[in-house]
Formats: C-alpha cells, sequence, structure tokens
C-alpha cells in the first residue's frame, strides 16, 4: 500500500454557515464530497470518465468528529485519502485544518461503487484504479445507525432544487432536511460529532417523513422515510453542557 493524500485548500463562505457563524452540517458533507470528487479528478477520473466507464460512486455512510465548527471566511486546508475496501465498500477518510494549523475536523466514509445505468452495486474488483493507503483518520467509524422509538416531527417533500446530476436528492441535502426538524435549542448547542446512513436514495415527488428520537441528553437521531423504506438516518451528537 501507498501513501496517496490529496490537499487543497478550501474558503468556508458566509452562505455556508448559520445564524450562530457556524458551518452547516450540509456544508461540511459538500466540502467532504467535492474533496473526494477532486481527487478522483486529479487523478483522470473526473465524474465524466467514471460515467463514460460505467461507474459512479455513491457515498452510503458518513461520521465526522468536531474540534470545532468553522466560521465565516476561514480558509481551510483539506486532505483526504483512500483507506481501504472492506467488503463492497470504499473507505475514504478526511482532515481539515484551519489557518493555524489545528485540527477542525475528521471524519470516515464508505461509498459503493454502482452502475450508472442499472444503478445495480458493483464489485471493487471492478474499479481498477483504487489506490487504498491503509491509514485511517482519527475518527469513530462509520456505524449502522437505528431509531428504536421516534416521534414524527415533520414531513418533507423533494423539490427540483434538491436534486444533483445524477436525479437523486444530493447527499448534503439530508443534512438540511434533518436541522430543519431540530428543536431549537438543539441547534444552538456546540456539535462534537455527526453520522449519516444513506438507505435509499430520494428522488422527485418522494415525501419523506420524519422521525425524531433523544437517545440521551447529548444526542438525537433522526430517521426520514420514504414510503415503506427507510431513506436515511443521522445522529447528532452535542459537547455536554
Amino acid at each position: 500500500m501507498v501513501e496517496s493524500k490529496f490537499r487543497r485548500e478550501q474558503e468556508v463562505h458566509f452562505y455556508d454557515c448559520d445564524p450562530q457563524s457556524r458551518m452547516k452540517i450540509s456544508a461540511v458533507n459538500r466540502l467532504l464530497a467535492d474533496m473526494a470528487d477532486a481527487h478522483y479528478a486529479a487523478r483522470g477520473m473526473d465524474h465524466k470518465w467514471l460515467w463514460e466507464h460505467g461507474f459512479v460512486f455513491l457515498v452510503s455512510k458518513v461520521s465526522i468528529q468536531f474540534s470545532r465548527l468553522p466560521h465565516p471566511r476561514e480558509i481551510l486546508s483539506a486532505e483526504t485519502w483512500e483507506r481501504q475496501i472492506k467488503g463492497a465498500s470504499f473507505l475514504r477518510d478526511f482532515e481539515i485544518f484551519d489557518e493555524a494549523g489545528k485540527r477542525v475536523l475528521t471524519a470516515c466514509s464508505a461509498w459503493m461503487l454502482v452502475n450508472p445505468e442499472s444503478w445495480q452495486v458493483l464489485r471493487p474488483s471492478e474499479f481498477p484504479n483504487a489506490q487504498p493507503t491503509g491509514i485511517a483518520a482519527e475518527c469513530p467509524d462509520c456505524r449502522k445507525l437505528k431509531l428504536t422509538d421516534g416521534i414524527l416531527v415533520g414531513e418533507r417533500q423533494i423539490r427540483y432544487s434538491d436534486l444533483d446530476a445524477n436525479g437523486h436528492v444530493y447527499n448534503a441535502v439530508y443534512g438540511d432536511i434533518a436541522t430543519d426538524v431540530l428543536p431549537e435549542e438543539a441547534r444552538r448547542r456546540e456539535l462534537e460529532f455527526y453520522q449519516v446512513n444513506f438507505n435509499h436514495q430520494a428522488v422527485l415527488g418522494d415525501t419523506i417523513s420524519l422521525y425524531l428520537q433523544h437517545s440521551n441528553e447529548n444526542t438525537i437521531v433522526i430517521k426520514g422515510v420514504v414510503g415503506d423504506h427507510d431513506c436515511f438516518l443521522c445522529e447528532f451528537g452535542y459537547r455536554p453542557e
């Protein structure tokens, strides 16, 4: 295995942040996904190349550990690399630093390789250009999340502007959908970790029913359901007050 990290700088825009001047979880997810795309593009495998060769990567799980949430106009230094292939998943990790060189967050993620026409999951061995490093970020591994006793807190109809170029809801949008149904006091608290599982893709016209459960005084789980399918589950973990 060889070390092969991709690095670039990223500004935190004003519109990336919430009313507390902290980077939104959706903006963090966009940054991570953009880094993964840019890493492949830098190796000559942009979205067009992947599509033409019968490949699309879809994120299935993300785990993020925060030292703090970035603020508007900060310039972040971001790193990403492929950790390993585990079963049918490509594991990719991240580290994000501020201008002083202090780490603001670390993340790990799991991705599935699918065919863009049939949307069937492909075996990792069918992708010839993986570069696993064996390097693990200092972040809790992605877990399979559960919600056992949630209460219905709202519904969200999928709109055209939620969709990406694949015709599905873009992964970061789910962060906004979940944040919108959090209790106001939770939205004001300091986020320590965030995890999300993407289980079933939502498309235009779907209505997501949203359920919320307080796992404990510092943890909230939200599940989105479309019809008979769990669409996504996410977990917000807050620093003790």
